[in-house]
């Protein structure tokens, strides 16, 4: 096999693990994610998403604002996870971001996790994150591993290396556990300073 091709081979490979790397990692604490089933409400602005862990269980309501972004990721509920993947057929965390933030913003992001993180700005503060920020999470090594786009009230889009994209809230105690820090990216800080 020529020495070209194997090189690409080896670069793409890379490229993809570190997206969401560590993948038997992830598969291990996965179990442990709370799984919601979800109602949208598409009546008017503000309604909330019903969220419902088991039939035994009390609803959880969160009120969801109807922005270009919540109706853009609700567009990619249920799109299985695969490694590597960037489209509606199947996508990894960063993928998912990527195509978000691409597509929403008009913004060109890293194709990794890590790489996402190095290019925005830290928010330290859960409390400061708001529509649109960027939350990380680690990996046992300590590194970033996964990303997802923080909605309102603890709440975040991603795709799960499990259950594929879905609405996960950051006080879940898997999510508790490896949470990171926000980042909120210098072209969406600009965009929204503009418009106050």
């Amino acid at each position: 096999m020529n020495k070209g091709y194997i090189y690409i081979i080896l670069v793409f490979s890379l490229i993809t693990l570190s997206s969401c790397s560590f993948v038997k990692d992830l598969t291990k604490r996965e179990t442990q994610e709370e799984v919601w089933n979800i109602e949208w409400d598409s009546e008017s602005e503000g309604k909330p998403i019903k969220y419902r862990k088991d039939a035994n269980k009390e609803k959880k309501n969160i009120r969801v604002p109807k922005t270009e972004l919540t109706e853009y990721c609700k567009s990619w509920i249920g799109t299985p996870h695969v490694m590597g993947g960037m489209t509606r057929s199947g996508v990894d965390c960063s993928g998912f971001v990527g195509s978000v933030y691409k597509d929403v913003y008009g913004i060109s992001l890293p194709r990794n996790s890590g790489d996402i993180e190095k290019v925005v700005d830290p928010i330290d503060d859960k409390s400061k994150l708001k529509e649109g920020d960027l939350v990380f999470f680690n990996g046992r090594s300590g590194k970033v591993n996964h990303v997802g786009i923080y909605i309102k009230d603890d709440t975040f889009v991603h795709a799960s290396s499990s259950k594929g994209v879905m609405i996960s809230n950051l006080n879940e105690k898997y999510w508790i556990k490896i949470y990171r820090r926000g980042g909120r990216h210098p072209e969406i800080k600009d965009k929204k300073d503009k418009k106050a």
